[in-house]
């Protein structure tokens, strides 16, 4: 090599040596959240080389912590487009897919991650945290193992693992874990909610709330926790508070979740403090910025509903027995109807077993891709329901995952998920063993208590608008008189009858399981069991008559709701 060659190849080390130097230097500001100096970096850097896959790939990352989504989806892809193996940023995309609630895409992308790289932690972990928000149990704890084995000191995959033996009812354990990672990283809030989320589940309710509470108090201006602190009937919101927050609610620049997030805390402080005017306020708020969110179209709920009848009203199927461990146990009804309350009272009994609500069904049979769906889909979901061997298949897959529950002693396990009353028939068809029962509540109870609740992932859109919430619960009312018609033998379980005739009416829930009368099913919420439903601290009470006539508080604020439902009532 002559001199000038060397010179020439000393410019191009220095310029890569300047190169990495300055990209580290972003990568520390990007850290230090220092969000600006660093996408000035970055942006220099990928001027100079606009095919450099890490530059394209931290861009990514800086964008996607500062909440822009789209900018963050562009550059992983050009990052990919520079390196097609390129696993981190394939798994970042896959973060994004998550975003934008596109689980399929999101698990194509995890999953394309770790095949070329077997030993990424972060897909890995990603895996596990899709399957646990799918419900899928079992391959939650399973990618979380995965991750234990590679990386048991790694923090957040120990939070994973935890989070996955919660989901598989293994609360000690999970608790225990989260308690360890809480001592050993004071500074981590995340921590504290996931132990404050466990302690709730396993109904030591006045702990949690103080993690809570201790969070927030330490710095309010985490929105995340205003909900949680707000709903604690002990907690006072300051002046302060107060006003930060509805500048936050007023102004332009405040993300919409956001919003719902303070319009809503706003609603159940001043419902605890008895101002149901500045409550009711909130409340309108809450439900009108949640609705605009997303369409809904109560002509094709209908649409759908009206196909299932068509579906269901002339079926044959003959399951064959392959010695039945436990049978199934399905609670539904519109949400918020006593379901929860329900699956209690059957769960506290020595021969049954609460498995909360399973989607287990309907990912099964694939049948919940119907729903707003064009009628293709109907027509395909009408073929493979008189497939006999996809029955039988679906029918042991079930019956073999609610096995698991049983020691021996269980001769049930419960399914409380509500909209299960769309699929009566299907349940008929393949589990012909299985006990059903429809839990019912006052039409206007049971929609205020929706109206007023906020629920994750935006699921039950229709409640967050009273036109729509009154047709629907309408049109849920009509279509289980087409079940109960067709139906003898489900259990109706009323409401306000529970709460007034205690002991006659879970007697008689017992006794249509076929089960004989145990006394502590009356002291249903000293029973020691995990709840994840949205009535978690309900169950947790006696039976009372709290919850009856409530929406009476807010009836200014409910005429469309009022005026939907007509003359309603319990005995319609």
């Amino acid at each position: 090599m002559n001199r000038h060659q060397r010179r020439k190849e000393e410019k191009k080390q220095n310029r890569n040596l300047n190169f990495q130097n300055l990209l580290l230097n972003a990568i520390d500001l990007h850290s230090k959240k220092q969000f600006e100096e660093a996408e000035k970096i970055y942006m220099k850097l990928n001027v100079s080389d606009p095919n450099n896959y890490d530059v394209q790939r931290h861009l990514g990352i800086l964008f996607q912590d500062q909440g822009k989504y789209e900018k963050a989806y562009n550059f992983y892809l050009k990052a990919i487009d520079s390196k097609a193996n390129g696993f981190e940023a394939i798994s970042n995309l896959g973060t994004v897919h998550l975003v934008n609630k596109n689980s399929d895409l999101a698990m194509k992308c995890f999953e394309k991650a770790l095949s070329i790289n077997p030993k990424y932690i972060p897909a890995i972990n990603n895996l596990s945290g899709l399957h646990h928000r799918l419900g899928d149990s079992k391959l939650s704890l399973k990618y979380a193992k995965l991750a234990i084995s590679l990386q048991p000191d790694n923090i957040l995959t120990r939070n994973q693992y935890a989070k996955s033996l919660i989901l598989n009812s293994k609360l000690d354990e999970a608790i225990k874990i989260f308690r360890t990672l809480v001592k050993e990283n004071p500074s981590h809030d995340d921590f504290k909610i996931n132990l404050s989320t466990a302690l709730r589940e396993n109904g030591e309710i006045t702990e949690a709330n103080k993690i809570i509470n201790s969070v927030f108090e330490a710095d309010f201006k985490k929105i995340e926790y205003l909900s949680y602190y707000a709903s604690d009937k002990k907690n006072k919101l300051s002046t302060e508070q107060v006003e930060y927050y509805e500048g936050l609610l007023n102004s332009e620049s405040t993300r919409i979740e956001e919003k719902i997030t303070i319009a809503f805390a706003f609603f159940e402080f001043y419902r605890n403090q008895g101002n149901y005017d500045l409550s009711g306020n909130y409340l309108t708020k809450f439900t009108n910025i949640h609705f605009k969110q997303r369409e809904f179209d109560i002509d094709q709920e209908k649409t759908f509903f009206n196909s299932i009848k068509d579906i269901f009203y002339d079926l044959s199927f003959k399951p064959k027995d392959k010695n039945i461990k436990v049978r199934p146990v399905f609670i539904c009804g519109m949400p918020r109807s006593g379901t929860s309350l329900c699956e209690q009272i059957l769960s506290t009994h020595s021969k049954v077993v609460g498995a909360g609500e399973l989607s287990l069904l309907t990912d099964l049979t694939k049948i919940e891709k119907l729903i707003q769906t064009p009628s293709d889909k109907v027509n395909f979901f009408k073929e493979k329901i008189n497939d006999k061997k996809f029955l039988q298949d679906v029918r042991d897959k079930y019956l073999s995952f609610i096995s698991d529950y049983s020691d021996g002693n269980i001769e049930y396990v419960t399914d409380k998920l509500p909209h299960n009353f769309i699929f009566i028939g299907l349940i008929k068809l393949i589990f012909p063993e299985a006990k059903i029962i429809y839990c019912k509540r006052d039409p206007m109870d049971n929609c205020y208590s929706l109206y007023t609740h906020k629920f994750v992932d935006m699921s039950h859109h229709y409640s967050y608008d009273q036109v729509m919430l009154g047709k629907y619960y309408l049109l849920h009312k009509e279509f289980m008189g087409f079940w109960l018609d067709k139906y003898k033998d489900i259990f109706v379980l009323d409401n306000e009858e529970l709460v007034n005739n205690q002991e006659i009416i879970s007697k008689a829930l017992i006794k249509h399981c076929g089960l004989k009368w145990e006394k502590e099913c009356l002291n249903f919420h000293n029973t020691k069991r995990q709840v994840r439903t949205a009535s978690i601290e309900q169950v947790r009470q006696p039976i009372n008559k709290k919850s009856i006539g409530a929406w009476k508080k807010y009836e200014p604020y409910l005429s469309e709701l009022i005026s939907t439902l007509g003359n309603q009532n319990n005995n319609d």
